[in-house]
């Protein structure tokens, strides 16, 4: 059985899934927004998931989170230290994200921060700098 692990932008979730010789799926909410009930049907997808991957990366949407916790379900949440955010703006840039995400992310980068901080979940990687998650993918299983 897979492991969940919310990671957060730019962490390196998708150098992960095209780099290393890893068993994981980045599981994009993208494609659920428009549904009704659509975090109820995403975590369900997440659970099925579970059971083809060793590793389910999924967002830190604070909603699916929320659900996630609601339910006792285990996951693993990574994120980066509050100081990194230039650092982290960077990657945003060099990965090709577009202006208005790098422009709306960042403008509130404190509130996320501090949404995974906040967050109840016992199972928290905290990464350093210039750390990714291919450097603490094996700490998690």
């Amino acid at each position: 059985m897979g492991v969940i692990i919310s990671g957060f932008s730019n962490i390196g979730k998708s150098y992960l899934i095209k780099n290393k010789n890893i068993n994981c799926i980045d599981f994009d909410t993208c494609y659920f927004k428009k549904i009704n009930n659509w975090i109820n049907i995403y975590v369900e997808c997440v659970l099925a998931l579970k059971e083809k991957y060793d590793y389910v990366l999924i967002t830190t949407y604070g909603e699916i989170l929320n659900e996630l916790n609601k339910r006792n379900i285990e996951y693993y949440l990574v994120y980066p230290k509050r100081e990194l955010k230039e650092e982290y703006h960077n990657r945003a840039i060099k990965r090709g994200s577009d202006n208005d995400f790098i422009e709306g992310f960042f403008s509130r980068w404190d509130t996320h921060i501090d949404d995974c901080i906040k967050n109840k979940n016992k199972n928290k990687i905290v990464l350093n700098e210039n750390e990714y998650l291919s450097d603490v993918i094996y700490e998690i299983k």
